[in-house]
């Protein structure tokens, strides 16, 4: 039987790997695939600043399959998010007040440095914003999207899960009239979110806190992504 092109076109853009049980995976280059192990099927994925293997199921036990275990993870090549950057970026949507404000942490895979990018306005109010998207150098690529919700919350609305496609970290920052913000942090992966902690965790609901189980998986905020605050926050 010839196989249809179009299957090969999107098997090599999603190959389906198996996890070796001795030997070692290869490495993924930048792409994604899937990986089929004895514990269930995940996704990888890699982009310049992202290395991320998320649980997409779970498989039975029985029958047993002859494959390796894996376990989730998730790496940033830049190392940790710098507060600094965020603090800036708050301050920009308090400037804004009582508009919403866009922005995004820019990588530079040349530097492995993070920078902030505020976004220039095209229409801005209390209940959303619409800009324009800067041009990237060649290096360059979006890890970090950032929004505010002005005075009101943070919290994911229905217009955040319809824009937050693709592959990247999705922060908002609301309550921006009190001293100490409100904030949630994802990880969006083509559609599906996963729940970051972040500095403002005390904020984000006791779901969201929860989500990455750190006790076993992600055990401090440097591990996934965030520098560790030396000063305590304002209240």
């Amino acid at each position: 039987m010839t196989p249809d092109p179009r299957d090969l076109a999107l098997q090599a853009t999603c190959p389906c790997v198996p996890v070796p049980r001795f030997g070692a995976l290869p490495d993924l280059d930048l792409g994604q695939r899937v990986l089929v192990a004895r514990n269930g099927l995940f996704l990888d994925v890699r982009r310049s600043w992202l290395r991320c293997v998320t649980r997409l199921a779970d498989l039975p036990p029985t029958p047993p399959l002859p494959y390796g275990v894996l376990r989730e993870r998730i790496e940033f090549a830049f190392g940790v998010i710098p507060v600094a950057l965020l603090e800036a970026f708050v301050d920009q949507g308090r400037a804004g007040l009582p508009n919403e404000v866009a922005g995004a942490l820019i990588y530079d895979a040349s530097t492995q440095r993070l920078r902030l990018q505020v976004h220039e306005a095209v229409e801005a109010g209390p209940g959303g914003v619409r800009y324009r998207m800067p041009e990237l150098a060649a290096d360059e690529s979006l890890a970090v999207d950032l929004h505010t919700h002005g005075r009101l919350p943070a919290f994911w609305s229905s217009t955040d899960n319809a824009d937050d496609q693709g592959v990247k970290v999705c922060g908002v920052f609301g309550s921006l009239h009190r001293p100490r913000p409100s904030a949630a942090f994802r990880l969006a992966i083509n559609g599906a979110f996963r729940p970051l902690a972040h500095p403002w965790q005390d904020e984000a609901p006791e779901e969201e806190a929860d989500a990455l189980e750190l006790a076993t998986r992600c055990p401090t905020l440097a591990s996934i992504g965030f520098e560790e605050i030396e000063r305590p926050w304002n209240t």
